[in-house]
């Protein structure tokens, strides 16, 4: 199978879904779009998991996909969704799941009887140039675009550190891709899981551990002994008058004089690091890849805490396990993991080891092996943070030199270098509508717009 199409969406994630579903609200014709990835669009890493612990950590009125209708996933939410358990004090914070089957409704509505062309394959490396890129998938065959959209999303976690199996147990897992849940019926109630990283995924898991009454012991390895807070209701009330001229330094002393002294649990604060947040893209655009860098190394994992908050349900069974004595944090960075003598040892960097039964990878984001493979053919360039490749703010991709190409763009959280808090399904939405705009002014013909 070798296909020529004018728009290739490479993912099948919420990135990609939402920029097909653009790209169809455009009127551009379903036939003139190919999607390239794995499983059903829109469901992906962050909602294809099979776990109804695994929650959104927002609220129903925040995953914005339509700009006109904000409230639609609200709306949908509470008409077809039946979750007595979503209801907090700080909102409806709904199964990932079901906002997984939400999109996937949204692009069947979208193509409205019309067939979809979906490769259900994995991009292996991109080459070409400005309308003529071609993708070469894993089975040696290809694909031939006029334009392409890098909507890859997250990328699959991997181990942090070398693993060795010198003694294989049918009693003991390794669980490499903890998003989709699918480990948690293999745990028996009593036995010892380590969680290695202390972030979303490894509250996911305490709470999907609590969901089916876990017993055993339950031991956190981390930098740092903290997790995220817990969603509180918030709102936003005023808009900050920030420093003129600002420096990454000016931006942290108006931001830690601008939260107040409250708990990072409480709506006050909340509210106020809601109020602060709009400006950030904007000002952090304006700074050079220095001092992005600088900004990033010094505040970024503090960034990533407090962003990144949690649903009250998942805050609610780590409580639970506190309080009952089960969970515990070991402080450190993971070495090396060995499974032998009927356990699995996590040997930290101070040496010390940690033993038990279940080992969940829940250190986060993996790199984008596409990504890199542009980088190094010199297609693309990386971003500031080195952690991605670059792009302006119009989307496109830029290449070594700086200059942006005019049919290669990318959507979604790997565009966060680059243009700064890119996280939010709001945030990406707004992003694929925004290219959606420029794909059908730039480059779709008539015949090909409905």
């Amino acid at each position: 199978m070798n296909k020529e199409t004018d728009i290739l969406i490479i993912g099948d994630g919420f990135s990609a879904a939402v920029a097909l579903i653009h790209l169809l609200r455009q009127g551009i014709d379903a036939q003139s779009i190919t999607i390239l990835g794995k499983h059903s669009p829109g469901r992906g890493n962050a909602y294809g998991c099979t776990s109804p612990a695994f929650r959104l950590n927002v609220r129903e009125d925040l995953p914005i996909i339509f700009s006109e209708d904000p409230l639609h996933f609200a709306r949908w939410a509470n008409e077809h969704i039946k979750d007595p358990q979503a209801k907090t004090s700080a909102g409806y914070f709904y199964r990932r799941s079901d906002f997984g089957t939400y999109m996937n409704q949204l692009v069947n509505h979208q193509l409205d009887g019309r067939d979809l062309n979906h490769i259900q394959g994995e991009a292996q490396r991109i080459t070409g140039s400005d309308g003529r890129w071609r993708v070469e998938l894993k089975t040696g065959e290809y694909i031939d675009a006029k334009v392409m959209i890098l909507a890859t999303g997250n990328a699959t976690p991997t181990w942090p550190c070398p693993v060795h199996i010198e003694q294989t147990s049918s009693q003991l897992t390794l669980t490499e891709n903890p998003w989709p849940g699918d480990y948690l019926h293999r745990i028996p109630v009593n036995d010892h899981v380590l969680l290695l990283g202390g972030g979303l995924t490894a509250l996911d898991a305490i709470n999907g551990l609590v969901e089916q009454g876990h017993q055993g012991k339950v031991s956190v390895i981390s930098p740092r002994v903290l997790f995220p807070p817990s969603q509180a209701p918030w709102t936003r009330t005023k808009q900050p008058q920030w420093p003129n001229p600002i420096t990454p330094a000016r931006l942290v002393r108006f931001m830690r004089h601008y939260l107040p002294n409250t708990p990072t649990d409480q709506s006050e604060w909340q509210c106020a690091w809601e109020e602060l947040r709009p400006d950030l893209n904007r000002i952090w655009q304006g700074f050079n890849a220095y001092q992005r860098r600088i900004l990033m190394k010094r505040f970024g994992w503090l960034w990533n805490l407090y962003r990144f908050r949690a649903s009250p349900q998942t805050i609610a069974a780590y409580h639970q396990m506190r309080d009952q004595q089960q969970i515990e944090f070991r402080c450190g960075r993971a070495k090396n993991i060995t499974v032998r003598d009927g356990a699995i040892h996590v040997t930290l960097h101070d040496g010390e080891v940690v033993h038990g039964h279940h080992l969940i990878n829940c250190t986060g984001v993996a790199r984008d092996r596409l990504l890199d493979q542009l980088i190094s053919d010199a297609i693309a360039s990386p971003d500031a943070l080195k952690s991605s490749i670059a792009i302006d703010s119009q989307l496109s991709v830029l290449d070594p030199r700086g200059r942006a190409h005019q049919s290669l763009w990318m959507i979604g959280p790997a565009t966060m270098g680059s243009l700064g808090d890119v996280i939010a399904a709001s945030a990406i939405a707004k992003q694929a509508e925004q290219l959606a705009k420029a794909i059908r002014l730039n480059w779709m013909p008539s015949s090909n717009v409905q």
